[in-house]
């Protein structure tokens, strides 16, 4: 017909002349026009009802049904994963408790998957691993999994890679990681740390390279990287979670011309800091002080003045990000409270602080992810890793 080969190139001509060449009356004519259509362009087989979709969603489980409620059901599979926080408050440790879920046996909620582990802050913290392997097996699984469990095995499901430089790292994304994707049976990704070597200019001064051009260069980096990222994430049905540094937040309005950390990090729904007028970062740390209470000091915590590295470009391609804070306890010999009378220290009063004072807190808050709102949820680190508070228990 008309010279066409395939379906697809009768739908080239005019739908006028397909008529006058064929013939066809024009109930018979828009008849054939569809079957050729729908012939040309099968948009059916690429089309599946949700209901499908929902029972693709496979999670990497934390260990702890409070914090995958709070995250949305734990790491999801095929998504992009951002772990930020300062130091010290528990991203690695985190990430080593994924690893471990991910191996766990699909009877007791694992995937039985393997796990890469990319390091670019050091060595990799195989002890801490090993530690946790039979606290967090007993804690999820039971007595009976776990006396049988040897740490050796989970360790060598894990492939280590540790990198000094943003060029070697860069290699082994280009040709490494493929590789052991390919393999199948890859789960889980993790990155120690993605800001490492992206952060700042660690290149020779005398090579001239301007800080705009750095930073330019990165973006164009991260953007490639990340669209790689994505379409293996999808390939493999794998997850990859990124750990990521935080950085200062500066603002030059405070009228003396120095610039100085802003008042907020950003808003949190459902969280209010507490309302003294124009009160300072110490007035809020003097009301929290007085009082135990989860929200409270947890929006303190969240509006500290600090934010994830890397810019906007990186924060427009994770899909989720996981956001993890932690106040320090204080000794009992460093709480003093000021006397309302007189301000001389000889006549300050020494008292018995709160107990939610004297130990360390710990939150992790689902900042953003497509799949569920954002949540806290208050937790302990101990020997199995984290595992949630419950409020009643504080």
């Amino acid at each position: 017909m008309f010279g066409c080969e395939e379906p697809h190139q009768c739908l080239h001509i005019p739908y006028s002349e397909f008529l006058r060449s064929t013939g066809l009356t024009e109930e018979q004519g828009q008849l054939a026009w569809s079957l050729l259509c729908r012939t040309a362009y099968p948009w059916q087989q690429h089309c599946r009802l949700a209901t499908e979709l929902k029972d693709d969603d496979v999670w990497i489980s934390t260990g702890d049904m409070e914090i995958d409620k709070c995250l949305g059901g734990g790491i999801r599979l095929g998504s992009m994963v951002e772990v930020v926080g300062e130091s010290a408050s528990g991203k690695t440790q985190l990430c080593i408790q994924l690893a471990i879920s991910a191996q766990l046996p699909e009877t007791y909620g694992g995937l039985d998957g393997d796990v890469i582990y990319i390091s670019t802050e050091g060595p990799f913290p195989v002890h801490r691993l090993e530690s946790m392997v039979y606290p967090l097996a007993h804690r999820v699984c039971g007595e009976d999994y776990a006396n049988s469990v040897d740490p050796a095995d989970f360790m060598h499901r894990i492939q280590v890679a540790e990198f000094e430089s943003m060029e070697t790292m860069f290699h082994a994304f280009d040709y490494k990681v493929p590789a052991l994707l390919s393999t199948g049976n890859v789960r889980l990704m993790i990155v120690d740390s993605i800001a490492a070597h992206l952060r700042f200019n660690t290149s020779d001064d005398d090579t001239g390279q301007s800080p705009f051009t750095f930073y330019k260069e990165r973006s164009e980096s991260l953007v490639a990287m990340g669209a790689k990222f994505k379409r293996w994430a999808n390939e493999y049905n794998c997850a990859f979670v990124f750990i990521n540094q935080v950085t200062d937040m500066f603002t030059g309005d405070n009228g003396n011309g120095n610039g100085t950390p802003s008042a907020n990090f950003r808003s949190r729904p459902g969280l209010s800091l507490p309302s003294r007028g124009n009160s300072t970062e110490s007035d809020s740390s003097a009301e929290l002080s007085s009082t135990g209470d989860m929200g409270t000091e947890f929006a303190a915590m969240a509006t500290r003045k600090k934010a994830p590295a890397l810019g906007a470009v990186w924060s427009n391609i994770i899909d989720t990000r996981i956001m993890m804070y932690q106040r320090r306890g204080i000794a009992p010999s460093e709480f003093r409270l000021a006397s309302d009378a007189q301000d001389d220290a000889t006549n300050q009063a020494t008292i018995e602080p709160p107990s939610h004072l004297l130990r360390t807190r710990r939150w992790i808050e689902n900042a953003f992810s497509p799949w569920a709102p954002s949540a806290q949820c208050e937790v302990i680190l101990d020997e199995s890793g984290f595992q949630h508070i419950s409020h009643a228990n504080i």
